[in-house]
């Protein structure tokens, strides 16, 4: 059963520890209190999901996999679901192929600084770069094309205390705009 007349897109874009992740599961929280259930499509566990040994974390391999994220969410949303993606989202051509083939996309982009990502670091990722163990991270190793047009940027610099004001901002702003 479809949540929406029509489906949406929620893309939650930002470098790793921007808070994507954390920001997501609050808005569940905050969608299923107006009865609204989103499929969250999540970059590490749609990874896991698909377990496609050739989808590595080079550039060309992380910009296949941004258009797999992305044609899923379209077809979810496509079936009227509300649909939630936290991901890195490093290509430009990606969120521009959202917003062409997904009529309620509403693109998010949590600006967070280096060194408020290094000290978040949920996934120990800068600490392994640092180690030299992880040389292609993005915004680091692998370049990355920050949002040009989103319909939110949110300075997201504040510890996991913040993270319920954020997606309250987030979730308020998308209603507005798109329910």
């Amino acid at each position: 059963m479809s949540n929406t007349a029509k489906g949406q897109v929620i893309w939650l874009t930002g470098l790793s520890g921007a808070g994507k992740s954390t920001i997501a599961e609050k808005l569940i929280t905050l969608f299923k209190a107006r009865n609204l259930t989103p499929v969250v499509l999540d970059g590490d566990q749609v990874r896991a999901a698909i377990q496609d040994p050739h989808w590595q974390f080079d550039e060309a391999s992380r910009l296949r996999g941004s258009y797999i994220y992305a044609r899923l969410a379209s077809l979810f949303a496509s079936q009227g679901h509300l649909v939630i993606v936290p991901t890195i989202s490093m290509f430009e051509e990606v969120r521009q192929w959202n917003r062409l083939h997904n009529a309620g996309y509403f693109e998010v982009y949590l600006k967070t600084s280096q060194d408020v990502r290094r000290k978040r670091d949920p996934k120990k990722l800068y600490a392994s770069h640092n180690q030299g163990k992880n040389a292609k991270m993005p915004g680091l190793d692998l370049n990355v094309e920050l949002p040009t047009s989103p319909d939110l940027t949110i300075v997201n610099e504040g510890d996991i205390t913040t993270a319920d004001s954020v997606a309250r901002h987030i979730f308020d702003a998308f209603s507005e705009q798109c329910l």
